[in-house]
């Protein structure tokens, strides 16, 4: 309804335009015309063109222009232009003689045979205008869905930095890190000493996280690597990890702050409950122009509230927003035994400031 309202507002308002043009320029040559007459003629000829619009909406939802159809698209849109012009005039012809047109003959036949010689040309630029229209009208929707999903992401992201901190600010992780670093002090300084540097910039990192969606992949692997090695530090020959990541990807974009909750998942509802000594292996490669990522751990399986946590909703939500379908998430029980936690995303060219001189 909203739609016809608007179809047949915009044809009344062009109706209106021409009919005092008209009125306006029969005025100047000395051929006045009467202007409820003119409005007659141009608001019948608009209230056609109101009728056959749904018909060029749907071929402009059916044939977009855009790549890579478009030498397909202006084909049919240019057949559908003589089509339209021709049926807007075959039905004015049948109403001409009642609006006094000028071109109405004693028939049908002989009225629409005039108005295809004299006014054919003119209308048939009329449905180039309609598609246009609805071509920018797309453009604006599809701008403002763009703005729409920058704003979500942005708010997706800010969700994911307050989780990092939240994970990583909870008085128990604080409690263990400070308390390995107490033992470490009267066994082993330097390490001790690293673990303190590790706790300070993993803390900065969350508390300076960019604000902006993506980031290099190497920059999302210092974050998790340093939240491992306290953890290493803390559990000492009880766990392990490894990063196996390909030569060619350390510059690849991945969401920023992605890998985090994966990783915190495999070590808190995995390897914290497991007897037997933990591992944690974080694998990226690339294949058909999408970046694989893996996560999997060696705990005891998968925990509904792993399933259901905010952390990975969250993972999911974003992947989501940022490539809608050309992406895959998958968490599964491995084989051995523990979880296996793989997305693929498009291998996107890296980032400007993060490319080599």
């Amino acid at each position: 309804m909203v739609r016809s309202a608007i179809v047949m507002g915009a044809w009344t308002l062009a109706g209106l335009l021409l009919a005092t043009q008209a009125w306006v320029s029969g005025a100047f040559r000395g051929e006045p015309i009467a202007w409820t007459h003119s409005f007659a003629i141009w608001f019948a000829w608009a209230c056609i063109w109101a009728l056959l619009t749904p018909v060029a909406i749907a071929l402009a939802r059916q044939f977009p222009i855009a790549r890579p159809r478009l030498a397909q698209t202006a084909i049919v849109h240019g057949v559908a232009g003589i089509v339209l012009a021709a049926s807007n005039l075959a039905l004015f012809a049948i109403i001409a003689p009642q609006v006094g047109a000028v071109n109405a003959g004693p028939d049908w036949y002989a009225t629409f045979s005039r108005l295809l010689g004299t006014t054919f040309l003119l209308n048939v630029p009329v449905y180039w205008l309609v598609i246009g229209a609805i071509h920018a009208a797309h453009l604006a929707r599809a701008a403002r869905e763009r703005e729409s999903r920058a704003l979500r992401l942005e708010a997706q992201l800010s969700e994911a930095r307050l989780l990092a901190l939240r994970a990583q600010l909870q008085p128990h992780f604080l409690f263990n890190a400070l308390n390995t670093v107490s033992v470490l002090m009267r066994e082993d300084v330097d390490t001790a000493d690293r673990i303190l540097v590790l706790l300070s910039g993993l803390l900065r990192r969350a508390l300076e996280a960019s604000s902006v969606s993506e980031v290099a992949l190497r920059e999302e692997l210092a974050f998790v690597e340093a939240y491992l090695a306290i953890e290493q530090a803390r559990f000492d020959e009880r766990f392990s990890y490894r990063i196996d990541i390909d030569p060619q990807l350390p510059d690849a974009r991945v969401p920023s702050l992605i890998l985090q909750p994966l990783v915190e998942n495999a070590v808190r509802h995995g390897l914290s409950a497991s007897a037997s000594p933990g591992r944690v292996e974080i694998v990226a490669t690339c294949g058909d122009g999408m970046l694989h990522l893996t996560v999997r751990d060696n705990g005891v399986g998968i925990s509904s509230d792993a399933i259901d946590g905010v952390g990975l909703s969250n993972t999911r939500s974003r992947l989501r927003l940022l490539y809608g379908d050309a992406h895959a998430f998958e968490l599964k029980a491995a084989q051995g035994g523990g979880v296996l936690v793989s997305l693929a995303i498009p291998l996107l060219a890296p980032l400007q400031s993060e490319q080599q001189p």
